[in-house]
């Protein structure tokens, strides 16, 4: 007699797993006057506009803040950031919006 099994190839994502790699969400500034907010851009195709107008939105909102810009230094078509752009990065900013549009 012949038999057929059936089985589901979708794998579990490693997220929903026990061995996911676990990390406490990182501190929110209360505020960002006065404060430096960096912008990542990977160099795909709209991402940069993407940043230009959150940027204007912010400067609307905290007119005291401080900017500056980052691209990534690894890769050629999509950036990424290097371990040394992270920590200048984390050094830096209190925090970082990133694009990556397509």
């Amino acid at each position: 007699m012949a038999e057929l099994r059936i089985v589901n190839p979708i794998a579990q994502p490693r997220a929903a797993t026990a061995n996911a790699d676990r990390f406490s969400p990182a501190r929110r500034p209360v505020t960002l006057d006065k404060k430096t907010v960096g912008f990542f851009w990977n160099s795909k195709a709209g991402g940069d506009i993407g940043l230009a107008r959150t940027k204007e939105q912010l400067l609307r909102l905290y007119p005291t803040a401080q900017f500056r810009e980052y691209f990534g230094e690894h890769g050629t078509f999509a950036r990424r950031a290097s371990i040394a752009q992270l920590n200048r990065m984390a050094a830096e900013c209190v925090a970082v919006v990133g694009a990556t549009a397509d």
